[in-house]
C-alpha cells in the first residue's frame, strides 16, 4: 500500500518541489495551502494519480484534522518565509510559524502520524564569526529566525511522542514551480538577465546554498531514514562546498553574464553572516548534493528565455510583495 504524505505549503517553492519528487517516489501526496502565493506550484500535479490538494490553513484546526487522515508522515513547509515577509505582521508570522506548528504537532500525534520532519532555517545562527555546526550557539536576530526557534523547541519537546526532525535549511536556490526571485542567487542572476546589473550591499556575508531539488531529494532521504537515525534530530541540510561570501556569488554570476555591471555598496541591508557545516546530514542521511549554482544560473536563464516569466517583478515571485 502506498505511503500518503502531507505536505503543509506543498504548493509553495519548496512544496511544489517536494510534491513531484515524493510522485516520482512512488509516494502518495496529499498537499495543504491556503494558496496565498498562487496555484502554479499545484498546477503541474492536478489529476496527476496519487495527487490530492486541499485548500486550507494550517492555522485552522478543522482544515489540519481533514488533511491529516490516513497520513504516515508530515513535512511542515507552511510558514512566512524571508525576514522582509516576516516583519509585515509580526502576529500572523507568530501564529503561522509557531503557533500552527504546535496545532500539528498535536494532530499529528492524535492522528497516528509516524514521522514529522520540518524545515527551520540556518537563519537561527544569526550572525557567526566561526563555521556552525547543529551543537552550535544559537543567535537569530530576526523575527523570522525567532519564529522558527520557537517551532524547533516545541518539535524537540515532542521527542519520544512523534518521530520529529528537524532540517535548517540553507538559503535555496533554483527554478521552481512556484518560482521565487527574492533569493539571492535567484535574485542575482535574474537581475543580470533584466538589468544586465547587479548592486552588492557589503559583500563579505557568509551564505550556505542548497538548491530546491537537492531539499527535496534529502527530505526524502530523511522521511526513509530508520527512525533511530533521524527521531529527535536536527540537521544542518546544504553542502560545505557550497558556503560563499555574497561577493563571491556576485563575481560567479559576473563569470556567467559577462556583460553584467556589478555595483557594491558599503551599506548593509542585512546583518546575517554564517558559514555552516554540513557533515551531519552527509555522514548520517549520505546526502550528497547533485545541483550547482552554475546549473541553477542556466536553468534560469533558459526559464528566462523561454518567456513564461512574464515580469520579473510581479508580486508572485516575492513573498513580502504577496503579503
Amino acid at each position: 500500500m502506498q505511503k500518503t504524505v502531507l505536505i503543509t505549503g506543498g504548493a509553495g517553492y519548496i512544496g511544489s518541489q517536494l510534491t513531484n519528487t515524493l510522485l516520482k517516489a512512488g509516494y502518495r501526496v496529499r498537499a495543504l495551502d491556503n494558496l496565498l502565493y498562487g496555484d502554479a506550484g499545484i498546477r503541474p500535479f492536478l489529476g496527476k494519480p496519487g495527487y490530492e490538494f486541499i485548500n486550507g490553513d494550517i492555522r485552522h484546526i478543522e482544515d489540519v484534522m481533514s488533511a491529516m487522515k490516513g497520513v504516515h508522515a508530515v513535512v511542515d513547509l507552511a510558514s512566512i518565509v524571508g525576514d522582509a515577509a516576516c516583519d509585515k505582521d509580526r502576529d500572523r508570522t507568530l501564529s503561522i510559524n509557531y503557533e500552527a506548528t504546535k496545532i500539528l504537532l498535536e494532530i499529528a500525534k492524535y492522528s497516528g502520524v509516524r514521522r514529522f520532519l520540518f524545515a527551520s532555517t540556518c537563519s537561527v545562527y544569526g550572525f557567526q564569526q566561526d563555521k556552525v555546526h547543529e551543537t552550535s550557539a544559537l543567535n537569530p536576530i530576526s523575527l523570522y529566525a525567532e519564529s522558527k526557534l520557537k517551532s524547533e523547541d516545541a518539535i524537540l519537546q515532542q521527542a519520544g511522542e512523534l518521530d520529529s526532525t528537524i532540517f535548517r535549511l540553507a538559503t535555496v536556490y533554483g527554478v521552481s514551480y512556484r518560482m521565487r526571485f527574492d533569493l539571492v542567487l535567484n535574485t542575482l542572476t535574474i537581475r543580470a538577465l533584466a538589468e544586465h546589473a547587479i548592486n552588492i550591499f557589503g559583500g563579505e556575508q557568509w551564505r550556505p546554498l542548497v538548491s530546491v531539488q537537492d531539499v527535496a531529494a534529502c527530505f526524502l532521504l530523511g522521511l526513509e531514514a530508520p527512525r533511530q537515525k533521524v527521531s529527535g534530530q536536527i540537521f544542518n541540510l546544504g553542502s560545505d562546498a557550497q558556503n560563499f561570501r555574497v561577493w563571491q556569488l556576485a563575481d560567479a554570476v559576473k563569470e556567467k553574464f559577462p556583460d553584467t555591471k556589478v555595483e557594491h555598496s558599503q551599506e548593509l541591508s542585512d546583518n546575517r553572516s554564517y558559514a555552516v557545516n554540513f557533515d551531519k546530514v552527509r555522514k548520517v542521511l549520505g546526502f550528497q548534493p547533485a545541483h550547482t549554482p552554475i546549473a541553477a544560473m542556466e536553468a534560469i536563464k533558459q526559464l528566462w528565455e523561454s518567456g513564461s516569466v512574464g515580469s520579473y517583478q510581479d508580486n508572485i515571485y516575492y513573498n513580502v510583495k504577496c503579503l
